[in-house]
């Protein structure tokens, strides 16, 4: 005799599962919902000491990407893979905004360049990101674990027009999911305030609505992604010439009206990078990342020049070298995909004057060489004891 293992009504035994589970949620014993509380506030705690310790590299990168230009994601998840396991031998990590990005072929492809150019074996590794303000360089270097480094900072007029406020939410995990105790620290002569004690929940409660969002549809959660380290790859085009001067004058405004509010405070933070670089035996070289001056004027609505002097007198203060790639990279209109971002064809002209200039550095700093390399535009003076570029090079002739 056949037997039904179909419901009452015939539903199923694993429909019947469903509606249970899903009745769940309609309970109101109070006793219930103190459970639920508890336990959804015990996954919430676990979520956020899974990010600040870096376990989440047990699942690849591309499953938790938003996009494929998740820069954010991306840095957070490399910051927990160079705690794992740190890079051997000498490194230079690259900072800046997404101009800096773009401003390389590839990591692989600079490290074989410094080589050539007499820089030694050096490891490449990028945290630049789309938008990096200063502070958010700050506590990816505060991440980073210890070793034979070198930071190259990079600078440009936008990387002094971000506000506090907008960087108050670093303390949180907005926009980056990384803890900075020395962000920390600063947050209240910087924002007036320190963290809140919930930590990075609000960071990752942004990322996880965001998350649902981007992925709601093709490729649905949970695929993985691959992450791209250009917004404009090989082969594409940029803007007409036209459509990059269509709004120039608006974005000369902003950025020379943003300037003038916010670059004290980008100053300070700057200072501060350099003072966490010193203490942590960090060597430094400052400098600029390219724009289109064919297209908005070499000076920037005068930004450019103001920055640059305050940047020089800095680095002078403090020791390191300030470099100017753009002043030999003999760069045109074409160049670019914008007003900031270099295309393919930009890039090999760029990184050259980059990776020489770099080097230049290393040598000067190293007593290596005898005269100031071309496009510095501050040399440092000899730094008392504190940190230098001679520890990222190899023994040799």
């Amino acid at each position: 005799m056949h037997v039904s293992t179909s419901g009452a009504d015939g539903r199923g035994p694993a429909r019947s599962r469903r509606e249970s589970f899903a009745g769940g949620f309609c309970q109101r014993n109070p006793l219930v919902l103190l459970v639920a509380v508890l336990c959804a506030g015990l996954i919430i705690l676990v979520a956020q000491q899974v990010f600040m310790r870096g376990a989440f590299t047990a699942v690849s990168e591309g499953r938790f990407l938003r996009i494929t230009n998740d820069d954010y994601i991306h840095l957070a998840y490399k910051l927990a893979e160079l705690k794992k396991d740190p890079p051997q031998g000498p490194t230079l990590y690259l900072f800046g905004g997404s101009g800096a990005m773009e401003s390389i072929v590839s990591q692989r492809s600079l490290a074989q360049q410094l080589e050539r150019d007499g820089a030694g074996k050096v490891n490449v590794i990028s945290l630049a990101a789309h938008r990096e303000s200063l502070a958010a360089t700050l506590a990816l270097i505060d991440n980073l674990p210890p070793g034979q480094v070198a930071l190259a900072v990079g600078l440009t007029p936008m990387r002094f027009t971000t506000s506090p406020a907008e960087d108050s939410g670093l303390l949180e995990g907005k926009p980056i999911l990384v803890h900075s105790p020395r962000l920390q620290a600063l947050g209240p002569s910087l924002y007036g305030r320190g963290s809140r004690s919930w930590g990075l929940l609000p960071g990752m409660f942004d990322y996880a609505g965001a998350y649902i969002r981007e992925r709601a549809n093709a490729p649905f959660w949970g695929v993985r992604i691959p992450y791209a380290h250009h917004y404009w790859l090989k082969g594409e085009h940029g803007a007409l010439p036209l459509a990059k001067r269509r709004n120039v004058l608006a974005v000369l405004a902003r950025d020379q009206r943003l300037y003038e509010q916010n670059a004290d405070y980008n100053f300070e933070v700057l200072r501060e990078v350099l003072r966490l670089a010193q203490e942590r035996g960090f060597a430094v070289v400052l400098w600029d990342q390219p724009l289109n001056g064919s297209a908005a004027g070499p000076d920037w609505a005068g930004v450019v020049p103001a920055y640059r002097k305050r940047a020089e007198a800095l680095a002078r203060e403090a020791g390191v070298p300030y470099i100017h790639p753009g002043d030999i990279a003999d760069l045109e209109d074409a160049d670019f995909a914008d007003l900031f971002h270099l295309l393919d064809r930009g890039r090999l002209k760029w990184q050259p004057s980059f990776s020489e200039q770099v080097t230049d550095a290393i040598l000067l700093l190293g007593g290596g060489a005898g005269a100031v390399p071309q496009g510095m535009g501050s040399p440092a003076p000899a730094p008392e004891p504190g940190p230098s570029l001679s520890p990222i090079l190899p023994a040799g002739p």
